[in-house]
């Protein structure tokens, strides 16, 4: 909740352990809020001695559960996941790719054979002698011992065994008489081919031992699952496929009819010592599939949920109770407690840490100070705590009113009030934050209830999304009334969504949320927001309503004191108030920040143009006393807040509007002055540049830019939509370049949404009338001024004489 992201390596160890330390309390706070070990009786000590004799409760509801218990039987556990293990069939993997594999393999070694023969056919050739060729050829036969011995055959045997098996003497040099011929290959896989007519088991008496209740067999080819023996009417195993591969070459003509008997001999051996199983047991899949048939039986428990009454005052005790209360207790001594609150204090810190990791990546503008973490952190707390309270009272009740459903108490507790307080406070990212957490915690809380938690998260994000329209009193109420609306529909619709249908029962339940989120959410956020901003400062929209009225003193003093800046002021907050509207900012808070922005030139108003009559003070200061006197504007009205205990808000404008820049006027008026000395030093930008900080907010940055562009509009002799255009732009440029908005999240877009709003309201300023023709007005009185006729000195009719304005020195 803190701000973690903003610590650089400069703020040390300490604000380390400090933000470290607020982020542990806030955890420890709401994690023992939601924990159920400091709260709920203790189990009673029940004897088998005390079966059939009444219970004597210490409360006259009886005993409840605390909190939800699962009591395990484990006898009948164990039982059901033998029979579990002991009904999965054996798993058979069925690979058709097998045939297709060894036809490879027989390819591949037949055809390295004919490239080591064709190698050695050229290396025995090219050594005998050109006129001898024709008769050393007819000696090199394939019987030839020449050939055998040949390196490459050697190697080439070597490569073949490798892949095959080792062939005795006599097969391989039947097969290298025939040059392991493209026939012999093609008949020895005729030989596989009619092995594998039917899928190859590696034992019958296997199949018929593991395989007597039926296989499951998984066919690879084709990624299915068949039951054996349906799937598969022939089976056989890999003598039986040996035996079928003799059958077949038995029969005179099914292979080469013309080979030598020793070649067919060596063709059917290797053909049948190539036979492997193409239907093998899957030991890993069986077991796995009978441990997670194991896994997948539930317990055998007997279900207590949170609140359920286990024996009433008075009650006869059976074994039943017995069994129960054991089990309640063997959950329940000092360990399970400790794990119950170190769980519940974890959950609670990875819960807002990880939410606020997400918010601070997500949002530019989630940037969280330590006050507001403290103000968030104590919120969480008090409403868990008051939740829990809450829960006991809607005990209490359902004992005394029996025929309300237990749900409907529950649904009526105002958990929405938590995000409606922040939202109204502070900003929609942290009521967003709030939101995610408080709502988790109460599902939590509340039996690790998803219900409850959606019920929560939902009615706080429609609360938190209304109030931030209300801007008076009444608005609240608006708000909770809309959000007890979408309660009463949402809780029908979880009702629906759980099996439970639209009942009598669900009815109840909805309109008890509807008037505890109308009724008492409203009330709740209107006891505490004074109570937050008069302890930390914070500025709500009825807060800064307040504030806009004109009759405020600090704004009275203002007109009085400096006539000029109050008109001045008010002009500004013309301008900021319909430029954030059009960007999506705080228009009230802007509006607000602009009246006070300039309340410290109330204290020496004459040093300021729009207060000047005539004289002008400056004239006789150096320009480095005139920046200095300038300057002190802002540190004068930060005071003057302070004083009028103005929001801290309104206080960091005042102290923001003009960020880092220079006093211009002053500046540019050193500096000819020291061109005009050529003995005199340069001069110190420091004296003439305001100490900031820059805006570090939206509404800061339209109160500078609003500022600065009030000011030069006031010096434009003939303010025409096209100069106002090019000054605004001029202006907005200026701030930009200067790195002024670096630390505000506005973008370029925003920038020519300003404006084009700020255009838009001096062109309503600055608008022109037609003359009024005489006697337009009545009949000029003596001792009046006949306004019908323009000063001598004025420019244009019906506008003011702008010819001898002045340059606000700010």
């Amino acid at each position: 909740m803190e701000a973690l992201g903003r610590l650089t390596p400069r703020s040390g160890w300490s604000s380390w352990s400090t933000h470290l330390a607020l982020l542990l309390a806030i955890s420890v706070a709401a994690g023992l809020a939601i924990s159920p070990g400091l709260y709920g009786q203790q189990v009673p000590q029940l004897k088998v001695h005390d079966i059939g004799k009444p219970f004597a409760a210490s409360s006259p509801s009886g005993f409840k559960a605390g909190r939800d218990y699962e009591i395990p039987n484990q006898g009948l556990t164990e039982q059901r996941r033998q029979e579990a293990r002991v009904a999965v069939r054996p798993v058979y993997d069925f690979n058709p790719a097998v045939l297709a594999e060894l036809r490879l393999t027989l390819h591949e070694a037949f055809a390295g054979m004919q490239e080591a023969l064709a190698q050695a056919d050229r290396e025995l050739v090219a050594v005998v002698a050109p006129e001898t060729h024709g008769a050393k050829r007819k000696r090199l036969q394939p019987a030839s011992p020449a050939l055998k011995d040949a390196l490459p055959v050697l190697k080439g045997r070597g490569v073949l065994e490798q892949r095959l098996f080792p062939l005795t003497d006599e097969d391989f040099q039947s097969l290298l008489t025939a040059r392991f011929s493209r026939e012999v290959e093609a008949a020895t896989l005729a030989l596989l081919e009619r092995a594998y007519g039917a899928p190859v088991a590696t034992s019958r008496d296997e199949l018929m031992q593991v395989g007597s209740q039926g296989l499951s067999v998984r066919d690879l080819g084709e990624d299915r699952e068949h039951l054996s023996p349906g799937a598969f009417p022939a089976l056989q195993d890999v003598r039986e496929a040996r035996d079928e591969m003799d059958r077949y070459a038995s029969v005179p003509g099914n292979l080469l009819p013309d080979a030598p008997a020793a070649l067919k001999g060596a063709m059917l051996r290797l053909a049948k010592r190539m036979v492997r199983p193409n239907l093998t047991v899957n030991i890993a899949e069986t077991e796995g599939r009978r441990v997670k048939a194991a896994h997948e039986v539930k317990d055998a428990v007997v279900f207590v949920k949170r609140g359920q009454k286990i024996l009433g005052d008075g009650e006869l005790i059976t074994a039943d109770h017995l069994l129960l209360l054991g089990g309640m207790r063997a959950r329940r001594d000092k360990l399970d407690v400790f794990q119950l609150q170190l769980g519940a204090v974890g959950l609670v810190l990875l819960l807002i840490a990880g939410t606020y990791g997400f918010h601070r990546a997500a949002f530019r503008r989630f940037r969280p100070t330590r006050k507001d973490a403290v103000l968030l952190g104590l919120w969480l707390t008090l409403l868990l705590s008051s939740l829990h309270l809450g829960v006991m009272v809607a005990d209490a009740l359902h004992d005394r009113f029996g025929r309300i459903p237990l749900a409907a108490f529950y649904d009526a507790l105002p958990i929405c009030a938590g995000a409606m307080l922040v939202r109204f406070i502070l900003t929609e990212e942290l009521a967003l934050f709030f939101t995610i957490v408080a709502s988790s915690l109460a599902g939590v809380m509340l039996g690790n209830s998803l219900s409850f938690a959606i019920y929560a998260l939902v009615s706080s994000l429609v609360a938190a999304d209304r109030i931030a329209r209300a801007k008076e009193r009444s608005g609240i109420f608006r708000a909770g009334l809309f959000t007890g609306g979408v309660n009463f529909l949402l809780i029908l619709v979880l009702g629906m969504a759980e099996g439970k249908g639209v009942s009598l029962a669900g009815l109840v339940a909805a309109s008890f949320g509807l008037l505890g989120t109308a009724l008492v959410a409203p009330m709740v956020v209107l006891a505490l927001t004074p109570l937050v901003e008069i302890g930390f400062g914070y500025a709500s929209d009825v807060k800064l309503l307040e504030l806009a009225n004109l009759n405020h003193p600090a704004l009275k003093e203002l007109i009085v004191q400096s006539p000029g800046t109050y008109h001045h002021s008010i002009i500004v907050g013309s301008l900021v108030e319909g430029a954030a509207e059009v960007i999506g900012a705080n228009s009230l808070l802007a509006r607000c920040c602009a009246y006070y922005h300039d309340i410290g030139k109330g204290k020496n108003p004459l040093f300021f143009g729009e207060n000047q009559k005539g004289e002008n003070r400056h004239d006789r200061l150096a320009p480095g006393m005139s920046a200095v006197i300038i300057k002190r504007h802002v540190t004068e009205g930060m005071e003057l807040a302070r004083q009028y205990k103005l929001p801290k808000v309104v206080t960091d404008v005042i102290s923001q509007h003009h960020g880092t820049r220079l006093v211009g006027y002053f500046y540019h008026k050193a500096c000819k002055e020291a061109e005009s000395k050529p003995d005199a030093a340069g001069v110190d930008e420091s004296v003439y540049r305001y100490s900031g900080p820059r805006p570090q907010f939206r509404e800061a940055a339209l109160v500078m830019i609003a500022d600065a562009v009030e000011a030069a509009s006031r010096s434009m002799p003939e303010p025409t939509t096209v100069k106002l255009q090019a000054l605004v732009q001029k202006v907005i440029n200026g701030v930009f370049s200067e790195g002024q908005l670096d630390e505000c999240d506005l973008t370029l877009r925003d920038l020519n949404r300003i404006a084009q709003s700020f255009l838009h309201t001096l062109e309503g300023i600055y608008h022109t009338r037609p003359a009024y023709p005489s006697g337009a007005v009545g009949e000029a009185r003596p001792g009046l001024i006949d306004l019908s006729k323009p000063p001598a000195a004025s420019l244009t009719p019906g506008r003011q004489d702008t010819s001898k304005r002045t340059v606000k020195h700010s």
